[in-house]
């Protein structure tokens, strides 16, 4: 089962296709170019950026963290983060970011 972050931080291109990007990968079809921003799977970092593709591999697949972010292209996974680290920033004056995410996820989306 895949764990997404109740309030999905969309990139504008995946924003118009969110809910068909979301079927394909929750239903394990190939979705080239869409990227999908993770909870680190190093505590010590905070977020991770892959490509959905990796999904096809089912070791990736069952060890994948939370995704709190899609996007279509990596370049705008990268704004992703950007804006979830402004988010983080603007709303507790620190980067603690996998703190914040978790602790604003009490209701996740399967």
């Amino acid at each position: 089962m895949i764990n997404w972050y109740k309030n999905l931080y969309v990139g504008d291109t995946a924003q118009k296709k969110q809910k068909k990007l979301i079927y394909r990968i929750e239903h394990g079809k190939f979705t080239p170019d869409v990227w999908l921003i993770t909870l680190s799977t190093n505590e010590q970092n905070h977020l991770d950026i892959l490509p959905a593709a990796s999904l096809k591999q089912p070791y990736v697949k069952e060890h994948l963290p939370m995704i709190v972010g899609l996007a279509v292209s990596y370049e705008e996974s990268l704004c992703v983060v950007e804006h979830i680290v402004k988010e983080v920033y603007r709303e507790t004056g620190d980067t603690k970011i996998r703190e914040w995410l978790l602790s604003h996820n009490s209701n996740s989306v399967s």
